[in-house]
């Protein structure tokens, strides 16, 4: 691996050592090297990316997933032209973006959340979903949470998240959320790790491992839940209860607006409102 990409990943982890992006970094450019080779990044062109396009859909990997790995080689040019302005970043947005599908959120069904919960008996695990349903955090937030970031003694009781891209953003509790994390922390193993959630290693509670207890819980349950799907259902229940946008990408930790707007494209009652008032006329004229 060259210095540079070295230098690089080891930015990242600094950035934010909770999170995993340093390790789907680390994944994407290992890939891209095994495809292009160890050359000088001035030496790389438009066309090695390419051919790493093409290489990695031969290999079966979804649009998605090579627009996110070839957004991590974008970034690793940036990074370096910090220090070598003469630097090109080869990746071109037009033509190696590839078209991907509109997926609108899906929340979770609420007879499938109550079969969902009501399996968690463990105490620390169903704060940890409860964050997650209530409050919209992802998985590497809740495991990345310090005791330092509470703040439960407010007269609004809230935390502090460090979230995608280290954005930091404040999350008020609701008082499900705030009743189970207290609950929680009262028989929380006392350790020397500031971990909020600590696993029976006495150590920090790992994103993968949080990942497990849902794939677990959810087979007891018979239903299907990800984690995504429980975030999505707290901004769909915002965007229900009419929340202004702003205040709804502020609580989801959005970075652009546009992905807030995702949720208010199948969720706003006044998009609905008008839909069926339409369409009743228009069946009534058929009629």
């Amino acid at each position: 691996m060259l210095s540079e990409v070295q230098q690089f990943i080891n930015w990242v982890y600094l950035r934010n050592p909770k999170a995993r992006t340093w390790k789907d970094y680390t994944y994407d450019l290992k890939r891209f090297e095994e495809i292009i080779g160890v050359k000088p990044l001035k030496e790389i062109t438009y066309k090695d990316i390419d051919r790493f396009i093409e290489a990695q859909s031969e290999r079966g990997l979804s649009n998605r997933s090579i627009n996110r790995m070839v957004k991590t080689v974008s970034a690793l040019f940036n990074y370096c032209a910090y220090a070598d302005h003469s630097l090109e970043n080869p990746v071109i947005p037009k033509r190696h973006r590839l078209r991907t599908p509109h997926r609108l959120p899906r929340p979770v069904p609420e007879p499938d959340l109550a079969a969902f919960f009501s399996v968690i008996q463990n105490p620390r695990n169903k704060a940890i979903f409860t964050l997650m349903l209530r409050c919209g955090l992802r998985i590497s937030e809740v495991a990345g949470l310090k005791l330092d970031d509470l703040y439960l003694e407010e007269e609004r009781p809230r935390i502090q998240v460090l979230g995608k891209n280290s954005y930091e953003r404040s999350v008020y509790l609701s008082g499900q959320a705030l009743d189970l994390l207290r609950d929680y922390l009262r028989r929380r193993p006392d350790v020397k790790d500031g971990h909020v959630f600590i696993s029976f290693l006495k150590k920090g509670l790992s994103s993968t491992a949080i990942h497990q207890h849902l794939i677990r819980y959810r087979k007891e349950a018979g239903v299907q839940i990800t984690a995504h799907q429980l975030r999505h259902s707290f901004g769909t229940n915002l965007v229900r209860e009419r929340v202004p946008v702003v205040a709804i990408q502020k609580l989801m930790g959005h970075r652009w607006i546009e992905t807030t707007m995702n949720y208010l494209e199948v969720n706003d009652p006044e998009v609905q409102a008008d839909f069926f008032a339409v369409t009743e006329q228009l069946e009534g004229w058929a009629e």
